[in-house]
C-alpha cells in the first residue's frame, strides 16, 4: 500500500550547515533554491516554491561522520518518530536567495516533544503550525503532514468498508489513494537522489524498501497460517498456497487464476486477499527505478545534464494513459483480471510519479486554486467511498474520482499552501493513524475473515468494527516493538547489503513455512465404512429407486464415513474438468467464447452443455454419459451467467453482468455453427434483472427464455433444461467438520432448500409449454423432506450450492435415463387432430 512508503530515506549529504562549501547545490541539478522547515523525512515533497525567510541555522547530530557532514547512507528519522527538528524562521526583509539548508539538531527536537506534552487545545494548534510549516517549506524533503493525514483516510476508508458499514460501501478506493501517494513519495525519493548524486543505488533503495515492508508483513502471514490450521483446516492448502504467492508479492497474479472475486461472489475470502495491493506497488518498485536510472542515463550520454522532466512526464504519461485505457476494457471484458492486476492498475502510480515529476510546476498554482484543490480532492475521495458500491464497475473510468481527488490534495500540498484540510490532515490523531495505517492494514483483514469463521459468516457492522479495533491494537504493537526497531537498527542503516540479506531471508522464511504448511494438512474424517453409492446406483436395475433409498437412509443419525468421498479436506478443490482444464469462461474476456471437447471426439454426434456454475456441476455425469453414448460433448459454461437472454445483476453485489451478455451472444453463435443433436442448459436460480434486488418481473425472464431458445432451435437441436440445484444454508465443509458425528446438523429443510421458487415453477411451466424436456433435480438430492449432504460414502455439496463431482457421476445413470426418455418423446410423431364433420 502506498501508506507503507513513510520512510523513504534521504541521503544525508545533501543537506549541510549554512556555510559549508558542501552546502550549496549548483544550479545545474534542477532546484530552486528554499529554506528549510520541518524535519529532514522519508515521506517528502519534491515540490519547491520562492523562500520567504532565512533559517536558524544548528549543528550536526552527534555521531555523524565528520564535522557538519552527515553520513550519506543513513536514513533520517521522520518527524512523527522524533518530532520536527528544525526551527521554523521568521520572515525577514525580501532575499533573492536563502541559504542552504541546515541539518536538525536535538535541541529542537526536545523541544517539540514538550509541545506534544502540552494540552490537546495546545496539541490542535500546535498542528495547524506544523501544518502551515510542512506546506511552507520548500525543501525536497520536507516532511508532508497532509500525505500523512492522506493515508488515514485511506486505512479507515478501507477497514470501515471491510467491517460492513454499508455507508462506506466504497470504501475500497482507499486503495486507489495508496496507489497515488506511493507513486509521489517514491518517484520523490529517486528524483531527489538523481539530483544529489546523479545517478539512483537500486541496492539502497531496495534494501529500504525491504526492511519497511517484510518484518510487518512476515508475522502476518505467520499467523495467518497458524490460524487456518486451527480453525480452517479445510482451507489450510489453499491459505499455504496464497502464503506461498504473497511471499513471493505474487498473490495478484494468484488470486485472478483461482476464479477469487474481490467483492466475495463465491468461496469465503482468502485471509491473505488483502496483500494483492502490496503485490502491485512491490511490481512497481521493482521495475521503476531500474526504467528512471535508465532513461537519465540516456539523457545523460547525449548531452543532458539534470533531471529530463519533461521527457519523463511525457513517457510517464503516454504509459499511464495505456495503463488505464487497459484498465477500462479489463473491467468490463476480465472484471476480476482488472482489479487485481498490475498493468491495469500502474495509471493511479503513474498519476503520483506525474505529480512528482512537476513538483516544481505545481509550486506555482495560485493560492486561491491551491485552496480550492485541497477540499475538491478530499470531497471526491469521500464521495467514491459513499456512493461505490460492489455493483460499481472498478476500477475503470470510476477510479477516476479517488485517483484525481487525491492528485489534487497532494497538488494543493506542493503548492505550500494551508488551508482547513492541511490543517485537519495534520492533527495528531490522523498522524498517528498514518504512522499505523500499512500494519493496520495488514492485520485487520485476517482479523474479520477469521472472525467470520468463528462468529458467523455475516458479520454486523458493530461486530466488525470490534474486530478491526483489536486489529488496530495489534499494529500498534506492530509498529513501535517490530517495525521501527528493525528499521532503524544502526547494523542495517549504514549497509544497504544487510538490509537487502535480511529482507531476502524473512521472506525465503514465510515460503519455507508456507511450503510446510502444504505438506502438514489436516485431515478431517469420521470413522467406519459406508456403502460405495456410485457403484450401487450404477448397478441398481433401477437407478432412481436405489438413489431414493440411499436418500432416504441418509436423514437417520449418520456419522461421517472415514471413506467418503470426496475427502473433506480436498472437496473444496473438488472441480469439474473444464475448470481445471482452463475451459471455464469467467477467467477469459467476454468476446472470447471458449469451449471445450470431451466423451468421443470422434463422434458425429454433438452434445452441448451450457449455462453457469450449476450447468458445469453436472459436467461429470454428462461425460459418463457422452462416452457410454459415443457422443462428442461440447462444454460452454461461464460462471454467473445463465443461458437466459437477459441482463442480470450480480447475486451478491448488485453488479450489472455486461460481460455475461457478451459471452452469451458468442457462445449462442458458435453453438448455431456446431448444429449440435442435443442441448443441455441450466443455471442456479438467484439472479435478478432488478438493480436493486427487488422482485423480480416475470416477463422479463419469460422473453429471455423465448430469445435463447429461438436461437437454440435454428441448430435443429433438442434442448433439455435442468432445473434449479437445491441450496443448503451455510458451507457444508465446516459444518461437517463441527459436525463430524451427525451429519443430519448440516442438512437442509427441503421446502427451504429451493431459492426463488415461484420463479423456478414459471420458468419450468412456460418451457414444457414450448417444447423443452425439463428436468427438476430436486428428487435426485432431497427427500420428501430434507436434503442431506451425505448420502452413504458420497458427499453432496462441496459448498452450499454446487455438487462435488463424485455425487454428479453417481447421478449419471439417472440423468442419463432421464434424457434417453426425453428423447424418446420427442421423436414420436405429434397426434393428429381430428375435426367433426
Amino acid at each position: 500500500m502506498a501508506h507503507t512508503h513513510r520512510h523513504l530515506p534521504v541521503r544525508r549529504g545533501a543537506y549541510h550547515i549554512s556555510g559549508s562549501p558542501r552546502g550549496r547545490r549548483s544550479a545545474a541539478d534542477g532546484l530552486s533554491p528554499a529554506r528549510r522547515c520541518g524535519t529532514v523525512a522519508d515521506a517528502g515533497t519534491p515540490g519547491t516554491h520562492p523562500p520567504t525567510g532565512k533559517p536558524r541555522t544548528s549543528t550536526p547530530e552527534s555521531g555523524t561522520p565528520g564535522p557538519g557532514r552527515p553520513d550519506p547512507d543513513a536514513p533520517l528519522r521522520p518527524s512523527h518518530d522524533r518530532g520536527p527538528t528544525a526551527a521554523v524562521a521568521r520572515p525577514q526583509s525580501p532575499r533573492p536567495r536563502s541559504p542552504a539548508p541546515v541539518a536538525a539538531s536535538p535541541n529542537t527536537r526536545r523541544y517539540d516533544a514538550r509541545m506534544f506534552m502540552q494540552s490537546p487545545l495546545t496539541g490542535f494548534r500546535a498542528a495547524a503550525r506544523r501544518a502551515a510549516g510542512s506546506l511552507r517549506s520548500a525543501h525536497p524533503a520536507a516532511f508532508r503532514t497532509d500525505i500523512e493525514g492522506l493515508r488515514a483516510v485511506a486505512v479507515l476508508l478501507v477497514v470501515l468498508g471491510h467491517a460492513g458499514y454499508a455507508t462506506f460501501g466504497g470504501g475500497y478506493v482507499g486503495v486507489d489513494v495508496f496507489f497515488v501517494i506511493s507513486g509521489f513519495v517514491i518517484t520523490g525519493a529517486l528524483l531527489r537522489e538523481v539530483r544529489a548524486t546523479g545517478t539512483v543505488s537500486i541496492r539502497r533503495f531496495y534494501a529500504r524498501r525491504a526492511l519497511r515492508l517484510i518484518p510487518a508483513a512476515v508475522p502476518v502471514v505467520l499467523a495467518v497460517l497458524v490460524a487456518t490450521w486451527l480453525v480452517q483446516p479445510l482451507r489450510a492448502a489453499r491459505t499455504a498456497l496464497d502464503a506461498l504467492s504473497t511471499a513471493a508479492y505474487a498473490i495478484n497474479l494468484r488470486l485472478p487464476y483461482v476464479g477469487t472475486d474481490y467483492f466475495d461472489h463465491g468461496d469465503p475470502p482468502s485471509p491473505l486477499q488483502h496483500f494483492w495491493s502490496l503485490a502491485v506497488e512491490e511490481q512497481f518498485y521493482l521495475l521503476w527505478p531500474v526504467l528512471l536510472l535508465g532513461l537519465v542515463g540516456l539523457y545523460r550520454r547525449r548531452g543532458g545534464t539534470g533531471v529530463p522532466v519533461r521527457r519523463l512526464a511525457a513517457i510517464v504519461g503516454w504509459l499511464a494513459t495505456a495503463s488505464f485505457a487497459l484498465g477500462v476494457f479489463a473491467t468490463e471484458a476480465l472484471p476480476h483480471w482488472a482489479y487485481f492486476s498490475s498493468p491495469t492498475r500502474a495509471w493511479e502510480l503513474g498519476v503520483g510519479v506525474l505529480l512528482a515529476v512537476g513538483a516544481e510546476w505545481l509550486a506555482r498554482i495560485p493560492r486561491w486554486a491551491a485552496l480550492l484543490l485541497a477540499p475538491a480532492g478530499v470531497a471526491a475521495v469521500l464521495a467514491g467511498a459513499v456512493t461505490y458500491t460492489g455493483a460499481t464497475d472498478f476500477p475503470g473510468y470510476a477510479a477516476l474520482l479517488p485517483v484525481l481527488g487525491t492528485a489534487a490534495v497532494i497538488a494543493a500540498g506542493t503548492a505550500g499552501r494551508a488551508g482547513p484540510v492541511a490543517w485537519v490532515l495534520s492533527l495528531p490523531p490522523m498522524q498517528y493513524l498514518g504512522r499505523l495505517s500499512y500494519s493496520w492494514y495488514l492485520w485487520h483483514w485476517p482479523f474479520l475473515t477469521f472472525g467470520a469463521v468463528v462468529l458467523g459468516p455475516r458479520l454486523d457492522p458493530d461486530t466488525g468494527l470490534r474486530l478491526v479495533g483489536l486489529a488496530l491494537v495489534v499494529a500498534a504493537a506492530s509498529h513501535h516493538l517490530l517495525e521501527n526497531p528493525v528499521r532503524h537498527l544502526p547494523t542495517l542503516r549504514v549497509a544497504p547489503t544487510r538490509g537487502l540479506a535480511l529482507g531476502g531471508a524473512l521472506s525465503a522464511f514465510t515460503a519455507l513455512a508456507a511450503l510446510a504448511a502444504t505438506q502438514m494438512i489436516p485431515t478431517a474424517g469420521g470413522r467406519g465404512e459406508q456403502l460405495d453409492a456410485q457403484a450401487a446406483v450404477a448397478a441398481a436395475p433401477s437407478p432412481q429407486g436405489r438413489l431414493t433409498q440411499l436418500l432416504t437412509a441418509s436423514n437417520k443419525p449418520t456419522i461421517v464415513p472415514a471413506n467418503l468421498t470426496p475427502p473433506l479436506q480436498a472437496a473444496a478443490d473438488n472441480l469439474p474438468a473444464p475448470y481445471t482444464d482452463g475451459c471455464q469462461a469467467s477467467d477469459k474476456p467476454a468476446w472470447q467464447a471458449t469451449h471445450c471437447l470431451y466423451g468421443d471426439l470422434s463422434s458425429s454426434t454433438t452434445v452441448v452443455l451450457l449455462g453457469d456454475s450449476h450447468a458445469g456441476h453436472w459436467f461429470n455425469a454428462m461425460e459418463a454419459i457422452a462416452r457410454q453414448r459415443r457422443w462428442r460433448l461440447a462444454v460452454w459454461i461461464r460462471n454467473e451467467c445463465t443461458p437466459a437472454s437477459v441482463l442480470v445483476y450480480g447475486r451478491t453485489d448488485r453488479r450489472l453482468l455486461h460481460d455475461c451478455s457478451r459471452w452469451r451472444r458468442g457462445a449462442l453463435q458458435r453453438i448455431q455453427e456446431m448444429k449440435p443433436r442435443l442441448v443441455v442448459a441450466s443455471n442456479t436460480g438467484t439472479y435478478t434483472t432488478a438493480p436493486d434486488g427487488g422482485t423480480d418481473t416475470p416477463d422479463v425472464w419469460l422473453a429471455g427464455w423465448r430469445e435463447t431458445l429461438r436461437q437454440l432451435r435454428a441448430t435443429g437441436a433438442r434442448v433439455t433444461f435442468i432445473n434449479t440445484t437445491p441450496h443448503l444454508r451455510d458451507d457444508v465443509l465446516p459444518c461437517l467438520v463441527a459436525h463430524v458425528n451427525d451429519a443430519r446438523a448440516c442438512q437442509r429443510a427441503r421446502r427451504d432448500a429451493v431459492p426463488a421458487v415461484e420463479r423456478r415453477q414459471l420458468i419450468a411451466n412456460a418451457l414444457r409449454h414450448a417444447g423443452v424436456q425439463v428436468i427438476d433435480p430436486l428428487p435426485w438430492v432431497c427427500t420428501a423432506t430434507s436434503c442431506p449432504p451425505v448420502v452413504a460414502n458420497t458427499l453432496v455439496y462441496r459448498d452450499n450450492n454446487h455438487l462435488t463431482t463424485a455425487y454428479s457421476a453417481l447421478l449419471a445413470p439417472v440423468l442419463g435415463r432421464a434424457l434417453h426418455a426425453g428423447e424418446k418423446r420427442a421423436s414420436r410423431p405429434a397426434p393428429r387432430r381430428t375435426t367433426r364433420s
